[in-house]
């Protein structure tokens, strides 16, 4: 442990600061109150402070008040020294935030047991606040996997509807265009019954990752939205710009060169549908009325022969 010990005759200070030492911890020395705080705020990792009552400058009563407020939630156990034994003198003592008081003259053996006692507390303050630290980390890895999907490790239905709210509002504070695809593989449920679950499972995987490399700004989400279907949401994207990037979304599929014989689509290997609208900043549009623009949009794209995008009829299509 790291041990302040403000205390203003030298002597008693040297007696603490040796029992300190031969209890195997480390010493650190202040004179007066003053420099007990400052010390305390240079060492952010002091485990014990054993504080003198009267000193010159800055007593310990007023130290101990300053380390308490400035530690505000944190705790550091204080170990009280004075000549005094009266009852309101230690109570005043406590009240200030005092754990221990010891009278002085300092017994030595009484001053080790204490430093012992508040060590094991310490310990166990260390070891709780480590717990804490992991069981954060740990509710952090699980809210990450939450809104991940379990088979394709991309984020899941439930980060797209946190998300497409907070871009949404955003894009009409803005007044900044957003933009919102719709994917869907094609004859999906005619490959499960051709080449099986396990096969569409590792489709699914591969197609995720074809989407979601299409895409490289970071503040693109590319999510499952449930079954066979994608969403793909591009904040600060004009419709126009995000069809464009159809293209690369549909080569990129193709290019797994999964095959799909069972397939209705001009291609024997397996290939999306897209479906395209978007949010100009201007015209207030809900949520809801996005995906259902997006989801006419695909609905379109396969009625029209699948293996291609299209873009919702809603859209004003002028640069």
């Amino acid at each position: 442990m790291k041990v302040l010990i403000a205390e203003d005759t030298r002597a008693i200070r040297m007696i603490v600061a040796a029992t300190v030492a031969n209890a195997g911890h480390e010493a650190i020395e202040a004179s007066n109150g003053i420099e007990a705080i400052e010390a305390f705020k240079d060492n952010g990792s002091i485990d014990l402070i054993v504080m003198d009552a009267e000193m010159p400058e800055m007593d310990g009563f007023d130290a101990t008040q300053a380390i308490r407020e400035y530690q505000e939630d944190d705790w550091v156990p204080i170990i009280f020294l004075s000549a005094h034994d009266e009852d309101d003198y230690i109570q005043r003592a406590l009240d200030t935030g005092a754990d221990v008081y010891l009278k002085k003259p300092i017994n030595a053996v009484q001053l080790l047991g204490q430093i012992k006692a508040l060590e094991r507390i310490a310990d166990m303050r260390s070891k709780l606040s480590n717990l804490n630290l992991e069981l954060r980390n740990v509710n952090r890895v699980l809210e990450n996997m939450a809104r991940l999907d379990g088979l394709t490790q991309i984020p899941n239905r439930r980060s797209f509807d946190e998300r497409v709210e907070v871009e949404i509002a955003r894009c009409f504070r803005n007044q900044s265009p957003l933009s919102l695809m719709i994917c869907d593989i094609d004859c999906f449920k005619q490959y499960n019954d051709t080449y099986g679950h396990l096969a569409g499972d590792t489709t699914l995987q591969k197609v995720a990752k074809a989407i979601e490399g299409s895409f490289h700004r970071a503040t693109d989400l590319v999510a499952r939205y449930g079954g066979e279907e994608f969403v793909v949401l591009l904040p600060d994207t004009h419709v126009n710009d995000a069809f464009r990037m159809t293209d690369n979304m549909i080569g990129a599929v193709e290019k797994l060169g999964v095959p799909h014989k069972s397939s209705k689509a001009d291609v024997d290997r397996v290939s999306i549908s897209i479906g395209v609208a978007s949010a100009d900043g201007q015209t207030a549009l809900s949520k809801t009325e996005l995906i259902e623009r997006a989801d006419e949009a695909l609905y379109q794209a396969k009625e029209s022969g699948r293996n291609k995008a299209v873009l919702s009829d809603k859209e004003n299509c002028n640069e």
